[in-house]
């Protein structure tokens, strides 16, 4: 078996492992692109739902955990001066509106960056030849040019968040 094949036979089990269709060609861009973005979007979602930790505690933000927030976020603006809470594996409590208004903008910001991030490595992947496609991973370093779009983009949102 050649190194080519061995290296293509490794990363279609990897793809399999997580539920994405392998391109049938590695030699066909518009395929490795597309496992490229499903990948990709995974991790995104991966990264998101592994949510962030505030005042010591950690909160999921999978969508049932980020509904929730929202809903609760509503509450608050709408005059609750607490809504009931819990970070993961802890008791629900009262949180105070500052103390709850707090835990959403920290994942609303942390969302905001994964989501924006992810948008800027699915640019790269359309514009990747196949060479550069295996190199790009969730997390890596963005092109000079997707960079200052992703920093403007979150500056001019109120600098929503910061690499994670």
């Amino acid at each position: 078996m050649s190194v080519q094949r061995r290296n293509d036979s490794i990363r279609t089990l990897r793809l399999t492992r997580l539920g994405i269709q392998p391109p049938d060609d590695w030699n066909d861009v518009e395929q490795v692109r597309r496992a490229k973005k499903e990948e990709i979007g995974l991790a995104c979602s991966a990264a998101i739902y592994a949510g962030i930790d505030v005042n010591g505690s950690h909160y999921s933000l999978t969508e049932h955990d980020q509904t929730e927030l929202m809903a609760q976020l509503t509450t608050v603006k709408e005059g609750a001066a607490a809504v009931p809470y819990h970070a993961d594996g802890e008791l629900c409590r009262m949180f105070t509106a500052e103390e709850f208004t707090a835990l959403a903008t920290a994942a609303t910001a942390h969302v905001f960056y994964h989501r924006t991030y992810c948008n800027h490595v699915n640019a790269w992947i359309k514009r990747a030849d196949l060479a550069e496609l295996d190199s790009i991973s969730y997390g890596a370093q963005l092109p000079a040019d997707l960079a200052a779009s992703m920093a403007e983009i979150i500056e001019a949102a109120g600098g929503g968040g910061a690499a994670e």
